[in-house]
């Protein structure tokens, strides 16, 4: 954390930082994008289902946000799956699940199913950035040691 457990307006560790968005909101897609890319973060936008898997291959993201809830497929399969490619190759890919509401039964159940971090829609633009940052930080703690 920094001084006074704020974040600079533009954090470094964010720089680069690639993030598959997973939504079939086009409206919300269209509004975190460039927000998130603001403050350096590298987006990628999928609809969940076959495109959003071949994407997180090709992509390969830093982290992933994926809705949970959506008419077709949700985001508990999208993640199951992703969990099962990436312990094939050992890196585990922070993922954080997006939801209209969180209960406490859709967080544990968001949790038990892989994800590592759930938050509610609408999203407050700087605590969620704040916690890209952490992810960002507890993932690559030495950027500049490669």
């Amino acid at each position: 954390m920094h001084i006074n457990n704020t974040f600079p307006t533009n954090p470094s560790c964010l720089q680069g930082l690639r993030v598959l968005l997973v939504d079939n909101d086009v409206n919300f897609c269209n509004s975190l994008t460039p927000m998130l890319q603001s403050y350096g973060v590298k987006v990628q936008a999928a609809f969940l289902g076959e495109q959003a898997l071949e994407i997180f291959v090709q992509w390969q993201p830093d982290v992933l946000l994926s809705d949970i809830s959506s008419p077709n497929e949700d985001g508990y399969a999208l993640i199951h799956q992703v969990r099962t490619l990436t312990g094939e190759r050992g890196k585990v890919v922070p993922a954080i699940a997006l939801t209209g509401t969180v209960t406490e039964d859709m967080y544990q159940h968001a949790l038990l199913a892989g994800f590592s971090l759930c938050f509610a829609k609408p999203i407050v633009i700087d605590d969620f950035v704040a916690v890209l940052g952490i992810l960002a930080i507890a993932n690559n703690p030495h950027p500049h040691a490669n």
